[in-house]
């Protein structure tokens, strides 16, 4: 995240966070910005223009609102810039679950859902036609390479 001032912004950020996943002190269960997931949202907006242009925006706003990082303070960041505010959303949930240690506390297994977790039944064929059938209906949408059969 490029930003053009001189503060720091991993407190307000790490606050943020911790607003958006909250501890669960009786489960043992560390908040988003205790975690230091602050630093898996900066990487993904160091190579997603649009995450990072997002980042700058709410923190930019967050630090001209009175009375520091609230749940108040964050519900406005999300009433006034809630695509940025999605895209913050997004990414906080993937730095956080995406931690073994995390899914592991919160009832999820740390091994993936295959091959070691619970069956997933396959879709019905009836359910297959009818999210193919757009598809199907609008034909052959490419182009035969040269040399191709016509």
């Amino acid at each position: 995240m490029s930003e053009h001032s001189n503060v720091d912004p991993q407190p307000s950020l790490d606050a943020i966070l911790d607003v958006l996943i909250p501890a669960n002190p009786n489960r043992n269960i560390p908040a988003a910005g205790e975690l230091g997931v602050a630093t898996f949202v900066t990487e993904a907006a160091a190579q997603k223009n649009a995450l990072n242009t997002a980042l700058i925006a709410l923190l930019s706003r967050a630090g001209e609102l009175a009375g520091g990082i609230t749940p108040d303070t964050v519900r406005q960041l999300e009433t006034e810039l809630p695509e940025a505010f999605n895209l913050l959303l997004v990414e906080t949930y993937k730095g956080y679950y995406s931690r073994p240690d995390i899914r592991a506390l919160v009832g999820v297994g740390a091994h993936p859902v295959h091959p070691a977790g619970y069956e997933v039944a396959s879709e019905s064929p009836e359910l297959l036609n009818e999210l193919t059938a757009p598809v199907r209906a609008r034909g052959p949408v490419f182009r035969d390479p040269p040399g191709g059969q016509a």
